[in-house]
């Protein structure tokens, strides 16, 4: 071991042993054999290569660094790094448009020289769609052993669908599905025994079968027909012995009243839908009771819905779907509200007999309020006056509309007002309406709300057209925008005896009973069908 000048043993740092080096470790390279001398030159001189490359790099690397190509365009907008970073983008972009690759077509010599002879036996073998006009497959051509027929056989019979175009008459649909002009006529008149033509629905289809006929020169004579005429009767027209004979084929209907209860819940709409309420019933449902009450602030989650609808099942399986006939609310096991439909106009009913409640004005015009109620300056006389009304916007010849319903006391000219209509409502209330350029009323007719009255103009003392519109209350003018309108129509003592015996009908209705399965018709008993002609391949006409 190595020892230091006074001889005493050198100790390590740490826990390393002491270094310990052999001879020729510790001898000058002068000593060395040249051989090896030579080998040692040379991976000295291969490690300053790596190295100075190694240094060169990071030279390098520092110095692109140092330049800043590739700054956030994001920083600095407008400075000298950012141009400088935007020159990098641009140039960068221009290498890679430059490096685009082309898309031009291939072009390689074919395997073996098609010609035209070649190509349609390659066709002949193709497999290609029929609407791109393929010819697959190869076919004989004919020889001298084929004969041409002088007419093409017809088929024996021809089943048609024809559909009933609104407007169209029943013969006319008839012959243009090829059936002959008498025929048509006798086959429409046979049908209209049984039901009236006009009550026959657009877009009601017809099946007609259509038989072998003499000659090609006349039309197909009709063999069968049959459709449905109504949701409770199926019409059917046969051929036997020659002859044309009707045949009507009732459809048993159940017309029990669909009933639909359930609590109101998160939602009366998702609950009423949840236990089979149809969507447009549920829909007129809460169009109805809304006009009653608050549907927000009045009815609650534990509250009942109670809905009645028309509702008509055939035999046949197919269902019709009415209007809504009663609509209940129902609180604590106690109706909060009833409303029944009576009348043939349909107007909804409060148990009580009175109807359900019309509330609000009907603007007169669609147009904006020019001038309010109050003090102004007059247009025409120029002086400060009471304006005794509304004014609206509106252009001449646009329809005016009564307020609500009631009786005209006065049609025709008055002073100022030029062509004037007032119109009497209930409860000491009248409405005036001015500057008309046509009156459609007539003094003492009753009038309904929403019923044009008239025409907008610019009569008597006016600048152009426009609606004057009054209120009165017992003969004085009030201002029109601070009274709402709350009609509610009421029943005779006649109407009102028949309202609550319909009504005591509706209520026996039980929840559910127009669900129930329905008996078979025996009507509608036949004879089974093969599986083959149950397939519909029928053309169809229009």
């Amino acid at each position: 071991m190595f020892k230091d000048h006074e001889g005493e043993p050198q100790k390590s740092e740490g826990d390393y042993p002491p270094a310990e080096l052999t001879l020729a470790q510790v001898m000058d390279d002068e000593k060395l054999p040249a051989s090896e001398l030579r080998s040692r030159r040379r991976i000295a001189r291969m490690s300053s290569l790596s190295s100075r490359y190694g240094e060169w790099r990071t030279r390098a690397s520092s110095k692109l660094a140092e330049l800043d190509l590739a700054p956030n365009l994001a920083d600095d907008i407008g400075s000298r790094r950012w141009l400088r970073g935007v020159v990098t983008l641009v140039g960068l972009s221009v290498v890679a448009v430059a490096a685009w690759p082309g898309f031009s077509a291939v072009e390689a010599a074919p395997a073996m020289q098609i010609d035209d002879s070649v190509r349609d036996e390659f066709r002949s073998q193709m497999i290609m769609p029929l609407a791109l006009g393929a010819d697959s497959g190869r076919s004989m051509g004919a020889t001298f052993a084929v004969a041409d027929l002088d007419s093409a056989p017809e088929r024996p019979r021809l089943d048609l669908v024809a559909t009933l175009a609104q407007g169209d008459g029943f013969d006319r649909m008839l012959r243009r599905a090829g059936v002959g002009a008498e025929e048509a006529r006798m086959i429409a008149s046979m049908v209209g025994e049984a039901i009236p033509l006009d009550d026959i629905e657009s877009g009601t289809q017809i099946d007609i079968t259509l038989g072998r006929r003499a000659s090609s020169d006349v039309p197909r004579p009709v063999d069968a027909l049959s459709f449905r005429a109504r949701f409770d009767m199926q019409l059917a027209v046969e051929r036997r012995d020659g002859d044309l004979v009707l045949d009507p084929r009732p459809i048993m209907v159940d017309a029990t009243p669909l009933r639909v209860r359930g609590t109101v819940g998160d939602s009366l709409y998702r609950s009423a839908r949840a236990v089979g309420a149809p969507p447009s019933a549920v829909q007129e449902y809460l169009r109805t009771i809304g006009q009653e009450i608050n549907l927000d602030r009045d009815i609650s989650a534990g509250d009942e819905f109670d809905m009645i609808i028309d509702y008509r099942r055939a035999a046949t399986g197919e269902i019709e779907v009415g209007d809504l006939l009663y609509a209940a609310v129902i609180r604590d096991d106690r109706p909060r509200l009833q409303l029944m439909r009576f009348g043939r106009e349909g107007h909804f009913f409060s148990a009580a007999g009175e109807g359900a409640r019309r509330e609000g004005l009907v603007r007169p015009v669609p147009g904006a309020i020019s001038s309010r109620y109050g003090m102004r300056r007059h247009p025409i006389l120029g002086y400060r006056r009471m304006h005794s009304g509304l004014d609206f916007r509106a252009r001449h010849g646009t329809p005016i509309y009564a307020a609500t319903d009631g009786t005209v006391n006065f049609s025709g000219r008055n002073g100022g007002y030029g062509n004037f209509v007032r119109i009497r409502h209930g409860g000491g209330l009248s409405t005036g309406y001015a500057h008309m350029s046509r009156i459609a009323v007539r003094n003492g007719q009753s009038v309904e709300r929403g019923q044009v009255i008239g025409y907008v103009g610019s009569t008597g003392l006016s600048t152009g057209p426009h609606l004057h519109y009054e209120m009165y209350r017992n003969g004085q003018k009030i201002d029109p925008s601070s009274v709402q309108f709350v009609t509610r129509a009421q029943l005779s003592r006649d109407q009102l005896t028949n309202f609550r015996e319909q009504l005591l009908r509706l209520q026996m209705v039980e929840a559910g009973a127009a669900l129930s399965e329905l008996p078979p018709d025996p009507g509608m008993s036949e004879e089974p069908v093969r599986e083959i002609d149950r397939i519909e391949n029928r053309q169809r006409v229009d």
